[in-house]
């Protein structure tokens, strides 16, 4: 049974193993029956969901401790220890009977239990619907669920509001100077206004300046682009030197409600102009790229969140209670049903699995990469990871003044920290930097790597240079290491779409932020039908659905320009647009921006880009309609209505031609040849793929999607329930017949 109070108890001895780090208080808040009370369906009983704040320690001398930055820095108990908090969530079958032996840990984003939509389902945890019939949630395998703070810059939130919408944060301590001085350095921020929301000329910082007074030691800059032949093709490279101008009228002014960022801001007085296109001057947009660099005091040691998720899950893994002598809440499942054939009763679980989307992802691949999936005692921590759209990247988490939430995309926080060699899993030397790393070098030194599956869409070749999981820095093939799978959905944007429906697409109008209607392709299906295979894959030795992915050698992966990737020429083209398919004149320049990638040094707040050694990065080759080839392609793709691409481009007032966020784009196809009148478009139209027929296109769905079934690529309820429902209201106005 699960206990239900929280603080002291007699539920066994207290645990007084220290070592690298240990769980001080397991501090349960909430503990009620998940769903109001409701059996998700398909589970095999009611669940159970409890919020708790992990008060933990560390040692700031173990070895297992020593890569966290500043940690010595931090302050100390009487013990020597540093001491840390963490909210947590557990969902959990109420009866251990129930339940089988796995815990799925889904790591948040920006302290927001991301996987709980895709995988989970249903409303919130303690009061909402339960998960239905029609969506294949993983409680259905009767799986533990598991989510805990690692940010730290997002705030403890300390109550049972954590069952529901409230963000899981922490409370990290401020690494001080020896003689307990404040730790100051140069620390960089980066503001685009249609990118960060909120007053266009007031940028949040994440830390506190160090001398309000202090103008000197400031670098206020703003441009249109990092490319330093900005609206030409090709651009020219991507660098931190690229044209821009000062911006010297700004103030620093105090803004104590800021949410992730600390309790200054800066305002500011844009310039008259800025760097444009092709040389020339031009007002600054919303599209505007704000670089300010300033001393920063009082750095949070971020690294902790790594170890304190290492030391949860090896507490509720292996020890019976925390330190108080509190029972681990999850003692009870030595009984449950084996996961493997054969499990042992001296663990709670046996298997765990880690996953975790875009910054979860890279945080997850940081992780393993920074050595944390070892325990104090030498045993492993995660069996199973499952990074999802983290492309080529890490994160900016272990670092002194970091900034965990930001990621390198082409236009937006191009240059930050985590987007550096080593990009892939097996040990290698890199042919641009010449250093010999790999994200499995640390855990196979203490045999503790896990099987992993990795999963990307379009948009993370085009924006995150995810090639590099599967070449080297030259763009050659490499062979993943045996316990790792690679996956690419194409023609997704990031985290993909919300699937294809009626397929009316609106093109925007002039102005808006993305010249494209965005990708609507859906990616999520393909994890959830993975995420079981993995398990399995981990429990019982059986071998999951194959990697898939384009290679050099077989042709589908090809330089980022139009005539590598075959990407028809849209520059005078008519489209369907809107609910009635009224056809649009589209005139799309494809400029092949990419986010670029040099061996660049971070050691200081203003990046040192060293465009001499350039990584070489490849993306999809496409086909005749201007749609990927190689990968798990959804019907969405393979049974297409549009162009689906994993870039997009930002519109006029904002930074035009520059990439457009993380979006990816959907290009309608013609509905027939009448409708191409007026331009040339080689892309084949509905009527020649379907007859105009809704119901042909709708077979044409139902068996794409029968395959990936066949094939374990996707869940027979997904196949049903989303790709085949979506294609049962495609419009009569692109396919007007039966």
């Amino acid at each position: 049974m699960l206990i239900g109070g929280c603080g002291h108890s007699d539920n066994g001895s207290a645990n007084t193993n220290k070592g690298a780090g240990f769980i001080n208080s397991f501090q349960i808040i909430s503990s009620a029956p998940a769903f109001g009370g409701a059996t998700p369906a398909g589970a095999a009983g009611p669940y159970q969901v409890i919020t708790a704040v992990v008060h933990g320690e560390l040692d700031p001398n173990n070895p297992l401790n020593a890569g966290i930055v500043n940690i010595k820095n931090a302050p100390v108990g009487s013990d020597g220890y540093v001491a840390y908090a963490t909210d947590v969530v557990i969902l959990r079958p109420q009866s251990a009977s129930t339940a089988k032996r796995v815990l799925f840990y889904d790591v948040v984003n920006r302290g927001s239990k991301i996987g709980d939509a895709s995988f989970v389902g249903g409303g919130a945890l303690d009061t909402g619907a339960a998960p239905t019939s029609s969506f294949p949630s993983l409680l259905r395998n009767n799986y533990t669920v598991l989510w805990s703070g690692w940010q730290g810059d997002v705030p403890l939130t300390g109550n049972s509001t954590l069952a529901g919408a409230g963000l899981l944060g922490t409370s990290f301590p401020v690494a001080t100077n020896k003689d307990g001085t404040p730790m100051t350095a140069l620390s960089r921020e980066e503001f685009i206004p249609d990118y960060a929301g909120g007053p266009a000329t007031t940028i949040p910082l994440t830390y506190a300046p160090a001398n309000l007074n202090d103008k000197t030691s400031v670098t206020f800059t703003a441009r249109q682009s990092w490319l330093t032949a900005y609206g030409s093709i090709p651009g020219g490279v991507q660098t931190y030197t690229a044209p821009s101008v000062s911006v010297p009228t700004w103030s620093y002014i105090s803004t104590p409600n800021n949410v992730y960022e600390g309790n200054y801001s800066v305002t500011f007085t844009p310039p008259t102009t800025v760097p444009g296109p092709n040389g020339s001057s031009v007002a600054p947009d919303a599209g505007t790229i704000y670089s300010f660099v300033y001393m920063a005091a009082a750095p949070t040691v971020d690294g902790i969140g790594f170890a304190a998720l290492r030391d949860l899950v090896s507490f509720l893994r292996y020890d019976a209670t925390d330190a108080q002598g509190v029972a681990n809440p999850l003692n009870d499942l030595k009984s449950a049903p084996c996961a493997a054939a054969s499990c042992s009763q001296n663990t709670n679980f046996d298997v765990a699995i880690g996953e975790g989307i875009s910054q979860s992802g890279r945080f997850m691949k940081d992780f393993l990469y920074q050595g944390f999936n070892v325990d104090k005692n030498g045993k492993i921590v995660f069996d199973g990871m499952f990074p999802i759209i983290s492309a080529a990247r890490r994160t900016w988490t272990n670092a002194a003044f970091a900034q965990p939430g930001r990621w390198s995309k082409q236009h937006e926080d191009h240059f930050m920290p985590g987007f550096q060699f080593p990009f892939t899993y097996a040990t290698l030397t890199d042919p641009v930097s010449g250093a010999t790393d790999g994200l499995l070098k640390q855990c196979s030194a203490t045999n503790t790597c896990p099987k992993i599956m990795q999963l990307d869409g379009a948009f993370e070749w085009w924006g995150g240079a995810a090639s590099l999981v599967v070449t080297d820095g030259r763009g050659n093939d490499i062979q993943l290491p045996p316990n790792v799978r690679y996956y690419l959905v194409p023609g997704t944007q990031h985290g993909g779409g919300s699937g294809v429906t009626t397929g009316n697409f609106v093109v925007p109008a002039a102005g808006s932020l993305c010249q494209l209607p965005g990708s609507p392709v859906e990616e999520t299906p393909v994890e959830r039908a993975l995420i079981p295979a993995l398990v399995n894959w981990v429990a019982n030795g059986t071998q999951p659905p194959a990697s898939q992915y384009p290679t050099v050698a077989a042709g589908t992966l090809v330089a980022p320009t139009q005539t590598a990737t075959g990407f028809p020429s849209l520059t005078n083209v008519f489209v369907p647009s809107g609910p009635a398919g009224t056809p649009v004149q589209l005139q799309l320049t494809f400029n092949g921006e990419y986010n670029q990638l040099f061996v660049t040094d971070y050691s200081n707040a203003v990046p040192v880009v060293n465009t001499a050694q350039q990584y070489t990065i490849l993306v999809p080759k496409v086909d005749a309609n201007g749609n990927e080839t190689a990968g798990v392609l959804v019907p969405d793709v393979s049974v297409p209505l549009a162009t689906y691409t994993g870039w997009n481009y930002r519109g006029s007032g904002h930074a035009v031609g520059d990439g457009c966020i993380s979006n990816g784009a959907a290009i309608p196809l013609a509905v027939n040849a009448a409708a191409q009148a007026g331009g040339t478009d080689s892309r084949a139209t509905l009527t020649t793929l379907y007859g105009a027929s809704r119901s042909k296109y709708q077979a044409a769905v139902s068996a794409a999607a029968d395959a990936l079934v066949s094939q374990g690529y996707l869940l027979q309820a997904d196949a049903d329930n989303v790709f085949v429902a979506n294609a049962a209201s495609i419009s009569p106005t692109l396919l007007p017949l039966p």
